[in-house]
């Protein structure tokens, strides 16, 4: 019996040992901060799954999503390394790398089409015909991506933001001021705007500038130069892990909702519920990207994004596409 007890007490001081041994020299999670580029959308939930089903921990990750303060916002502090990754509205992130040299770029875009439009109540009359919208109230604000996309959109009839009654007004303030704005427009997004304002007023319409030939992706993932020079491993991981939070978001919606509340219990489940619809169902894909990994974007799209920039939304002298994009990162 004696030989039989010490058998088992030395057997369980090597499991111990070896255990702490594992430990000891087990490689630490890497802390990653992703910032988001405006609070928390629907479009944020597949990140909340890929954390909560353990994605990035398998690639060595340990992840937070932080909320952000608007895509120009997201750009400064990923350039600065203050954040690791963001989300940015890909307009933004292009008019900074162009007109202020700022050191990121988009490896990955996630809502790639139908992203911005025009809001209007049900019983405005508006057919989709830009032209009844000449001395119309149109309520925006100003610096965002929907902004910039109007006047592209108006230039397909051969109007400017001169022939509207432009209402520029902070962000906050917007949706608001539509409510209370009879037979006014409104400039948004499908996975923001357009929801907070259906919570509100269930009929609320929506055309989106891509009707109307504006070829525009939306939010994707940015990473810093420096980060994409020192850390490619990083990036791949993080972009991978992504991913497949994004799939598994496909495959079980109410999961990702589920993993957004668990991070941020105050959220409005219909809201993100609403933002995610859109984005898996209408959002994913531009034909050129169809048949292609979630976030990978075609360069002839970002010509097309380019030269609409150049001409009507202050991007001047644009770079080449690849100064703006890489599909690197994205397994095949």
């Amino acid at each position: 019996m004696f030989r039989i007890t010490r058998r088992f007490c030395m057997a369980v001081a090597l499991c111990a040992a070896s255990a702490m041994s594992v430990s000891a020299f087990a490689e630490p999670l890497q802390k990653i901060v992703l910032r988001t580029d405006y609070k928390f959308n629907g479009y944020v939930a597949p990140f909340a799954l890929a954390v909560a089903n353990g994605y990035y921990k398998q690639a060595g990750l340990d992840v937070s999503i932080e909320q952000g303060q608007g895509s120009g916002t997201t750009v400064q502090t990923v350039a600065s390394g203050a954040d690791d990754f963001g989300l940015s509205d890909a307009s933004i992130a292009v008019l900074g790398i162009t007109a202020q040299n700022i050191g990121v770029k988009l490896v990955s875009v996630y809502t790639q089409t139908a992203t911005m439009g025009l809001i209007y109540r049900a019983n405005s009359g508006f057919t989709g015909d830009l032209k009844q919208l000449q001395h119309k109230a149109v309520i925006s604000s100003a610096g965002t991506a929907d902004l910039r996309m109007l006047n592209p959109a108006l230039a397909s009839v051969g109007m400017s933001t001169d022939d509207v009654q432009l209402q520029i007004v902070d962000a906050n303030a917007r949706v608001p001021l539509f409510l209370k704005t009879d037979g006014a427009f409104l400039t948004g997004f499908a996975t923001g705007d357009l929801l907070r304002i259906r919570s509100r007023m269930p009929d609320a319409k929506y055309m989106p500038y891509a009707k109307y030939g504006v070829v525009a992706y939306g939010t994707g993932l940015i990473a810093s130069d420096d980060m994409l020079a020192k850390h490619p491993d990083v990036v791949r991981k993080f972009v991978d892990a992504s991913r497949k939070g994004w799939e598994a978001a496909q495959r079980n919606p109410e999961a990702a909702i589920d993993a957004s509340l668990k991070l941020y219990p105050d959220l409005n489940r219909e809201f993100v519920a609403g933002g995610l619809k859109i984005a898996l169902n209408e959002q994913l894909h531009t034909p050129a990207t169809a048949g292609h990994p979630i976030g990978w974007t075609d360069e002839g799209d970002w010509k097309k994004m380019l030269d609409v920039l150049s001409k009507y939304a202050g991007v001047h002298n644009p770079k080449a596409p690849s100064a703006y994009y890489t599909n690197q990162f994205i397994s095949q």
